[in-house]
């Protein structure tokens, strides 16, 4: 009897999303903004990142002597790979070990190499907030703009740590501002999805088009709706993204921000 009023306790109060898909079902954000300040949302990236053999403990502590030596003694290629396909370079950059990566671009590594998760060394030392390894590994043409499993590229990565200098950084070396993930979002749109409203605004004055939307049509405006930020749907009204434009649902950003009963 207890197992079945649990069951039917779960199924009573699974309440209904009051807007499509519950895009702006969810509490209003109550933080200030961090517009020109330093974002403070989870890091994605908080999760262990172990190595697998000897040779990629070794670099993971930053002992170069150590590494030296297994490559000498020729146990080992540089490109070797993990069951993961990860090489010594993907955990030189995800542990900061410039050196070590130093040592490795020197004797030919492959740059661009690509994980299980399609993720490249340059991915991987965004996610760690490592500028000096990914000005380093952009100088040795490194390519920003190779895409992992999820569509993301190491700019979305940027985004996600909320680094404006690493997305500076990678602009710089040619990445692509517009590139979309598998779900329509441009580093723009994620930025606002993950209220990453400091980003987002740095991405806005480096050329960003405001104007772009997801694959169900939702637009920059709804999101920032969404995020309940005052200074940035204000901004993006100020560079003409209507209100009355409507995503895939039939649903508009004023509609949203109504029945999400965001401020706004």
């Amino acid at each position: 009897m207890s197992v079945f009023f649990n069951i039917k306790k779960v199924f009573c109060c699974k309440r209904k999303n009051k807007t499509p898909e519950g895009f702006c079902d969810g509490r209003r954000r109550r933080r200030r903004d961090c517009l020109g300040h330093a974002c403070t949302t989870p890091d994605k990236y908080d999760i262990p990142y172990e190595p697998e053999n000897n040779v990629h403990i070794a670099v993971c502590l930053g002992d170069i002597e150590r590494v030296k030596k297994h490559f000498c003694q020729k146990e080992c290629n540089m490109n070797d790979r993990d069951t993961h396909n990860r090489t010594a370079l993907h955990f030189a950059c995800f542990y900061g070990n410039l050196e070590i990566v130093h040592l490795l671009v020197k004797n030919s590594c492959i740059i661009d190499v690509l994980d299980d998760e399609h993720s490249t060394p340059l991915m991987k030392a965004v996610q760690s907030w490592e500028e000096k390894i990914v000005h380093f590994l952009l100088e040795k043409k490194a390519d920003p703009n190779i895409r992992d499993t999820d569509g993301n590229t190491a700019l979305h990565h940027a985004i996600y740590v909320g680094r404006p200098v690493l997305a500076g950084i990678l602009l710089a070396y040619g990445a692509n501002i517009e590139k979309m993930t598998k779900d329509g979002l441009t580093p723009l749109l994620l930025a606002l999805r993950e209220h990453k409203l400091c980003m987002a605004e740095y991405l806005i004055k480096q050329g960003a088009d405001v104007h772009v939307h997801d694959t169900q049509q939702r637009n920059t405006l709804m999101y920032a709706i969404r995020s309940d930020s005052e200074e940035m749907v204000s901004l993006l009204l100020q560079h003409g993204v209507s209100p009355l434009l409507k995503d895939s649902f039939g649903w508009s950003a004023l509609r949203y921000a109504m029945a999400g009963h965001r401020k706004v």
